[in-house]
């Protein structure tokens, strides 16, 4: 599975774009196996009660969608869990709280992910991005957390194969997907069964074909994608949201503008716009 977290559009007054939005996911979905909804790349924590519910309603996902949940406390979590269901969410992706992180302890984290799981409703998968959260999601919590038939898969973007090797080594009852470009290829070696990946908004063509070459055991090829990949999904980590909005709106997609106080243009276009352009040129861009 390809998996695009799709950004969420803003005016370049910092205004919800819910049309924009909309229109966006029908112009991805063709391409991919899925859209994630308020992912890191989506901005989900920049936006109002009202305005994230907005932007679920305007959706007409006809492939299975998810849904992200940044929360920091389980009353927050339980609301998010069910405007998920808005748009027929099957999953959803939490974070761990963060702001309090050095409290809330593993007990505290357990009692979070499975207040989710025991609300019944959408599966709930784990989601470790500590470059974006400065919190960890320790390996005994997932590890406990697997046991839950309620939580049924993990996404993780740090980039660590000592974690996806410890996943695998462990068997956890986990589906696990990788939210790190760069390392795609090793991540599928170690047990990953795709990507939750932000270049796939882009280059969703091109990350399909590596995860058919491996699944077909032709490992030369997907090493050969990989290492065509790598400085475009690492460049594209450095950049972050602000800009993978920038080549969006370039390639002719409605991504809109991060909202205020981040910049509309980011400071690694200059180092990406050729990337893009040889992946553009090679067909791997969507469109």
């Amino acid at each position: 599975m390809i998996m695009p977290p799709i950004p969420t559009p803003f005016d370049a007054q910092g205004r919800l774009d819910a049309e924009a939005f909309r229109d966006l996911a029908q112009a991805l979905e063709p391409h991919v196996d899925g859209i994630l909804f308020y992912g890191s790349n989506g901005e989900g924590v920049h936006l109002t009660p009202a305005e994230r519910i907005r932007g679920l309603e305007v959706q007409k996902p006809q492939k299975p969608p998810m849904v992200g949940l940044m929360e920091e406390t389980i009353p927050q979590a339980l609301e998010a869990l069910q405007q998920a269901q808005i748009v027929g969410a099957k999953r959803v992706l939490a974070t761990p709280p963060r702001y309090y992180a050095a409290s809330t302890g593993n007990e505290g984290l357990l009692r979070y992910f499975t207040a989710l799981a025991d609300a019944g409703g959408p599966e709930v998968w784990l989601y470790h991005v500590p470059q974006n959260t400065k919190a960890d999601l320790p390996l005994p919590v997932v590890a406990e957390a697997a046991r839950h038939p309620g939580i049924t898969g993990l996404k993780d973007s740090s980039g660590e194969m000592a974690r996806l090797a410890f996943y695998q080594a462990n068997r956890l009852e986990l589906s696990v997907y990788t939210g790190h470009a760069p390392t795609f290829a090793a991540a599928l070696a170690l047990g990953a069964k795709g990507g939750i990946l932000a270049a796939a908004n882009l280059a969703p063509k091109a990350y399909k074909a590596l995860l058919t070459a491996w699944r077909a055991g032709n490992v030369v090829e997907a090493q050969r994608l990989q290492a065509r990949l790598e400085p475009f999904g690492r460049v594209l980590g450095q950049g972050g949201f602000v800009l993978l909005k920038q080549a969006m709106r370039y390639i002719g997609l409605p991504a809109g503008y991060p909202r205020p106080p981040y910049p509309q243009e980011s400071p690694y276009w200059a180092a990406f716009k050729p990337l893009l352009e040889d992946l553009r040129a090679e067909g791997w861009l969507v469109g």
